[in-house]
């Protein structure tokens, strides 16, 4: 008899999409940035399969700038029924970015300190708060302004 789980899906693969890195000649010691998330659901194959691209990067004002993006493909785990879509949000904001993020963190340190500075750490969010998008079922038409006659 197989435990149902809350979360039944799993992390099949992780690939980086996109590494950008610059940094002036003397950064400051120590080191802040101000880092920006971006999280994109794609939901279409769900609850068979999920891919979530993240993506962290630094205004254009910081001394380092960064841009990494990532995908990480999950698929529905084998012998455990088919997730209902009311956990969606959940997943992505409890499991999901806590599987994806220290693939961000290792990133991030590994090339910092190639070049030629301290590591830089990526700290995790101590939440996400992922909120999907309300899709519209028909598009948006522009109201016409009316012209006065007179």
């Amino acid at each position: 008899m197989t435990q149902e789980t809350r979360f039944p899906l799993q992390l099949d693969n992780v690939f980086f999409t996109s590494l950008q890195f610059r940094r002036v000649p003397e950064l400051p010691d120590p080191l802040q940035l101000n880092i920006l998330t971006q999280v994109r659901v794609y939901g279409e194959q769900f609850p068979d399969r999920l891919q979530i691209d993240l993506k962290i990067e630094t205004p254009d004002d910081q001394p380092l700038m960064l841009s990494v993006e990532l995908v990480g493909l999950f698929s529905a785990v084998e012998g455990q029924p088919k997730p209902d879509p009311s956990i969606l949000s959940d997943f992505v904001n409890e499991k999901a970015l806590y599987m994806l993020w220290p693939y961000m963190v290792q990133i991030v340190r590994q090339i910092t300190s190639q070049m030629g500075t301290n590591p830089v750490n990526i700290m995790t969010p101590y939440i996400f708060d992922f909120k999907p998008l309300e899709q519209v079922s028909e598009p948006i038409e522009e109201e016409e302004e009316e012209e006065d006659s007179g």
